[in-house]
């Protein structure tokens, strides 16, 4: 049974305080998870995070999963199997970004390193981790991060989940790693070249960046970027948009070459049209200068 249909009876309680605004934390995002999460969700279909989690539930641990879950809510990303035929749908479904990602992400990770940078409730960092990773940080400055702390709990998948921004990583304390996955972080930020610097010292030699984001979808402004003054699609924390020519540009200049392009679809029905979409990169000369927090 999706939990959707638990908070259609129950509202939603806050999330706890975060030192970055909340991305969800807005009427018409919440709009969106109330109206998304009622959608069924067959739990024979979703990922098992953990090898150990109950084939059934009883109805007590039933109960108190349920309170636990729409006392975090709202939930962007899912779903999410607790256990049983328990289910966090969520208002993404991150598995279907999957479809297009796991075809690109290697099947087997073991001896690799990942840092997954704005990791949301960590259904990509549980991935990476069930493809053998040795080790996963993920990083969520924002609330979303205690919803990660609660699905690790049941999973103990061995995620590193620190609540950190991207601003706080440090080759020298957190290391370099061999795969770093970023999605839906850049058209958030108002400092996107800083971001993609930050991106770049964090990663191996011979390493790979899986980045995604949203797009301008008209091919005829692809060289621009386009900056939301207020909002886009309700959601306050748009600051730009690139083009997909202008993002790429952008990437390379900070040192990270664009392999391709996958997994592109329509974004949010906004002010004007977007596409979300991934590119591959590898690390090659940085062009601009060195950024430093």
């Amino acid at each position: 049974m999706p939990l959707g249909r638990l908070r259609r009876r129950l509202p939603a309680p806050p999330i706890p305080p975060s030192p970055v605004p909340c991305r969800a934390a807005h009427s018409a995002v919440r709009r969106i998870v109330v109206a998304a999460a009622g959608a069924a969700v067959d739990p024979s279909t979703v990922v098992r995070f953990s090898d150990q989690l109950a084939w059934e539930l009883d109805p007590d641990m039933r109960r108190e999963l349920e309170a636990r879950a729409d006392e975090l809510a709202p939930w962007l990303q899912g779903p999410f199997l607790l256990g049983g035929d328990l289910v966090i749908g969520g208002s993404w479904r991150t598995d279907g970004r999957w479809l297009a990602l796991g075809r690109e992400v290697a099947d087997d990770l073991r001896g690799r390193r990942v840092l997954d940078v704005g990791s949301n409730a960590g259904y990509d960092a549980f991935m990476f981790r069930k493809r053998g990773a040795d080790h996963v940080l993920a990083c969520e400055p924002a609330g979303f991060h205690y919803q990660a702390l609660f699905l690790e709990s049941i999973y103990r998948s061995g995620v590193d989940f620190q609540q950190i921004g991207w601003q706080d990583l440090d080759p020298d304390e957190h290391g370099r790693f061999d795969l770093i996955h970023c999605n839906g972080v850049l058209y958030h930020e108002p400092h996107p070249v800083a971001l993609l610097q930050t991106i770049k010292r964090m990663l191996a030699d011979d390493g790979e960046v899986f980045f995604g984001s949203m797009m301008l979808a008209d091919p005829e402004v692809s060289e621009y970027i386009r900056f939301v003054p207020s909002a886009y699609y309700g959601d306050p924390t748009w600051w730009m948009v690139p083009g997909r020519l202008a993002m790429r540009w952008m990437l390379e200049a900070a040192g990270l070459g664009v392999e391709h392009e996958f997994g592109t679809h329509d974004g949010p029905p906004g002010e004007f049209r977007v596409v979300n979409g991934y590119v591959r990169c590898t690390p090659r000369e940085e062009r601009l200068p060195e950024w430093r927090p």
